[in-house]
């Protein structure tokens, strides 16, 4: 599916959301961010388009990434006389054009006689189509994943790592959210979002459960959603369920693999993700990559969850949910019954293991900036605005105004990150692993997940057979 079509359905989902007056929980972004990515935490936006059920509508934080229905520029659109020369930065439509506006504005004070313009980034084929124009934007905002490949192997972005400082800014920041890719750091890395097991601490204690020990393996969490989701329905009719998957986002293809990696990484202890180092041909068929265990507990876990995500998390019907949690959290505000709270209601944990003791890995949703091929002018005025960009006290406030987590090592110990309700999310970052952002991997997990829709959701394949059928799918994409 392509971003426009996604952006429509996020559209769509989010007027729904504002119409039904159900009570439950509404960000990369996606987040919950956006395309991908569901991300986002307080006032912020997500990455992902808010679930059929959810809260009144945000993206992830207050304000939500969510696209309005609207034609995204054209091909032809230039910048108005009165800018001509100055940097443009494309961002996302929503919150993020309001925060970056008010970042440029800031830069401009310091910086007189330096114009930046922030745009609408335009959807789908438009923003190629700029490009082949020579028309492109100098900054562009991207998800973490095949998008930053789609650009580095068109050769329409510049690498980095030889602009001046790029060196000393690169030091400060995590070092598993930079990839090589072709020889080069093509981005910046500017904030993030992880996988995370969001419970009701209200419906263990009802089943029995234990709120303060959530499911550590594959296992409890499977015996744990078996309890929860006999409890008996709510008093307007509505079933408990033990758990809940965004089957809904099964056709967004890179984007919902990357939340649901977590269970293969897990599974595997990170000696796998879906290609080899070249991103040439397919590793997943391999028994050491046990994709076989991740469909078999999915396979399970599904029997404990409804068919699509009709009732949030934030419905209060909802065991559990693996989800990007940290872009969520506006969300809770706009629960069902009473606004629901991390650390009362709400617990959070990394998602469960397969064998007790394993390492519980996460993976990594966020944004970046990269920059488009121009001139060495344009350019260096744009390298120059990012380096401002990532100033603490900058990033910062892109952080909290759009709900990412940091990535400045800097940050990672500020106050407002080591708040109850955010800690977790920080913590888990020290396992958290980048998703393959080479576009070969974006096709492949397209396939993994329209089998996954047959093993999993309709039950219809074994793990066995479903480990045979991806691998067969995954190596004709490539071709």
């Amino acid at each position: 599916m392509n971003k426009r079509w996604f952006f429509l359905i996020s559209a769509v989902m989010i007027m729904s959301m504002v119409l039904s007056a159900c009570g439950a929980g509404a960000t990369s972004t996606p987040p919950v961010t956006q395309p991908p990515a569901a991300t986002e935490p307080p006032a912020a936006a997500t990455e992902a388009p808010a679930p059929t059920e959810a809260p009144a509508a945000t993206e992830a934080p207050a304000a939500t990434e969510a696209p309005a229905a609207t034609e995204p520029p054209t091909a032809t659109a230039t910048l108005p006389p009165n800018v001509a020369g100055g940097t443009r930065v494309a961002v996302v439509r929503g919150a993020m054009i309001d925060t970056m506006r008010t970042l440029a504005e800031k830069y401009m004070q310091a910086n007189p006689g330096k114009i930046i313009t922030v745009e609408e980034e335009p959807e789908g084929g438009a923003f190629d189509a700029l490009i082949a124009a020579g028309n492109q934007p100098d900054i562009i905002t991207v998800s973490f994943g095949t998008q930053i490949g789609h650009y580095a192997a068109s050769e329409v972005a510049i690498p980095l790592e030889d602009m001046d400082g790029a060196q000393d800014l690169f030091a400060k920041i995590d070092p598993a959210t930079v990839q090589n890719l072709y020889g080069h750091n093509y981005y910046m890395p500017v904030g993030a979002d992880v996988t995370m097991l969001i419970y009701n601490k209200d419906l263990f204690t009802e089943a029995g459960l234990d709120p303060e020990k959530p499911p550590a393996t594959f296992a409890e969490f499977l015996d744990d959603a078996a309890k929860i989701d006999e409890l008996p329905a709510r008093s307007d009719g509505s079933e408990v369920h033990g758990t809940v998957f965004w089957n809904d986002a099964l056709a967004w293809g890179g984007w919902y693999w990357n939340m649901l990696q977590p269970m293969y990484l897990n599974a595997n202890q990170d000696k796998c993700q879906l290609l080899n180092k070249l991103g040439t041909d397919i590793t997943f068929d391999q028994p050491d990559c046990k994709l076989a265990e991740f469909f078999d507990f999915n396979q399970k876990a599904q029997k404990f969850s409804p068919p699509t995500m009709e009732k949030s998390f934030f419905s209060r019907t909802i065991g559990m949910w693996p989800q990007y949690g940290y872009s969520w959290e506006p969300n809770l505000k706009e629960a069902a019954e009473k606004p629901m709270v991390v650390g009362q209601d709400v617990g959070v944990a990394p998602v469960p293991v397969m064998n007790e003791g394993d390492t519980p890995y996460t993976t990594y949703g966020g944004r970046a900036y990269m920059i488009m091929k121009t001139t060495p002018e344009r350019q260096q005025n744009a390298w120059n605005f990012i380096k401002f960009l990532m100033q603490d006290e900058n990033n910062l406030q892109f952080l909290k105004e759009l709900g990412y987590l940091p990535i400045l090592d800097s940050l990672k110990s500020d106050p407002y990150f080591q708040e109850p309700a955010r800690k977790p999310f920080v913590d888990i970052l020290q396992h958290a692993i980048m998703p393959e952002q080479y576009e070969a991997a974006d096709k492949v997990a397209n396939e993994i997940l329209g089998v996954y829709q047959e093993a999993v959701v309709q039950g219809s394949l074994s793990p066995e057979e479903a480990v045979t059928q991806a691998a067969q799918k995954g190596r004709e994409a490539l071709k």
